[in-house]
């Protein structure tokens, strides 16, 4: 495969990584500053085609500094040790609590073969990554790239170990925002099996505060930030009251996300085009979001 480069400005490049020949699915990024820097890597699957995007832009792997995802589920990370033993000069920054799960890969992979099932065999299983390369990123954590620093945001309630990555008046999303459909213009939510809306809310909050004028999803591609937080949070706001509601009345997730195919224009359509990655992407989003309200329910 030879991935198409995508420039958005003069340090931000993009491309298609096709896991899988699974196009728009993930995006991975590349910033071309004094020190260059890979957002995201993908999965273990996907290693050859990652090459082959750096390779397209010209640079070796010796070339790069920094391999920065935005958290480490597999389609994000899974290829991060992968990529850390052919990039000998760089060092990969993660948070806190993935620090220990890159470093010693057994809960990682054994919680992801859980999880996942078949799919983490699609994706492929990591490499651990020596604690020596790693640098452990805090909340508000900085770094100078040369140009710009690099800033890190950290955005639970997808994933604990969430770091949405400010670049000048860019961000790097991740999963905190949803996924972004360009094709039909809108995006939605998705969770893992453990999900925290409080901590979603919050952190899709705090994005807004930031008056960026790019965001960049690895699901997928680069999208214009006017407006878009507030959009996203209401849109997080209607599903979560879809699924109280079919709480409340016993209905199966089959049922609520049926009901959430009539309500939201497009996203029917997402669901059938995914591919052998997004299998149940949706009716896992319904269903980490019925597990939040158990959760609370069980409190009252």
């Amino acid at each position: 495969m030879t991935p198409i480069i995508n420039k958005h400005n003069s340090n931000i490049f993009w491309f298609d990584l096709c896991p899988n020949n699974e196009s728009n699915f993930i995006s991975v990024y590349v910033i071309l500053d004094k020190k260059i820097s890979i957002i995201e890597t993908g999965p273990a699957s996907s290693h050859n085609n990652l090459l082959a995007g750096i390779k397209q832009m010209g640079l070796n792997p010796e070339d790069i500094d920094y391999i920065i995802p935005t958290h480490i589920h597999l389609d994000h990370f899974g290829g991060g040790g992968h990529l850390m033993e052919v990039c000998k000069n760089a060092k990969s920054i993660v948070h806190p609590n993935a620090y220990k799960h890159v470093s010693s890969i057994d809960r990682w992979w054994l919680g992801s073969c859980d999880f996942l099932g078949s799919i983490a065999e699609l994706y492929g299983k990591p490499k651990p990554i020596s604690e020596e390369r790693l640098i452990s990123a805090e909340d508000d954590f900085e770094l100078s790239l040369g140009n710009h620093k690099i800033r890190a945001l950290h955005t639970p309630g997808h994933a604990p170990h969430h770091i949405t990555w400010i670049y000048g008046d860019d961000a790097f999303v991740g999963d905190s925002a949803g996924l972004w459909y360009p094709k039909i213009g809108r995006s939605f939510p998705v969770t893992p099996g453990y999900y925290r809306h409080d901590l979603a809310l919050e952190s899709i909050e705090k994005m807004d505060e930031l008056e960026l004028a790019y965001i960049h999803y690895t699901h997928f591609g680069p999208r214009n930030a006017e407006g878009v937080f507030m959009q996203t949070k209401k849109e997080f706001q209607l599903w979560m009251r879809v699924v109280e509601k079919g709480y409340k009345e016993d209905k199966s997730p089959n049922i609520i996300l049926s009901e959430l195919f009539d309500l939201r224009p497009g996203l029917k359509r997402t669901h059938s085009s995914h591919g052998p990655h997004q299998t149940e992407t949706h009716l896992g989003t319904v269903e980490g979001m019925l597990n939040w309200v158990r959760r609370e329910s069980a409190k009252d």
